[in-house]
């Protein structure tokens, strides 16, 4: 608990939010796989978490490039809050390409 109560101190909570999406959404990557289906697990790993995993790639990167942006304009504590965040996302994306690479190189060979 205390560990989360740090991170969004740290980042806020919309940011909290949303590297703890990224954290599931790296989980789930090994297990998305199998053919997509209408309800239930499949449904969120066969249709969902690739969907959300797109999204995230732009949410990320745009987040990246405004803490940086940010960042040039601050000083002191607040720009190192700003490093921290921009450091920390750039490790999630790195992160979460890797994860994801096996599916989207599977899907890339399947419409050859």
């Amino acid at each position: 608990m205390n560990r989360l109560r740090h991170l969004v101190t740290t980042f806020g909570a919309l940011r909290a939010m949303l590297v703890i999406g990224v954290v599931a959404l790296i989980v789930v990557a090994p297990f998305s796989d199998g053919p997509p289906a209408s309800s239930g697990w499949p449904l969120v790993r066969g249709v969902i978490a690739p969907t959300l995993f797109v999204i995230m790639v732009f949410v990320l990167s745009l987040d990246i490039t405004m803490s940086l942006v940010f960042m040039s304009d601050r000083q002191g504590s607040e720009r190192r809050r700003l490093q921290r965040i921009a450091l920390t996302e750039t490790v999630l994306l790195v992160a979460m390409l890797a994860a994801w690479t096996p599916l989207v190189v599977r899907l890339l060979r399947a419409l050859d």
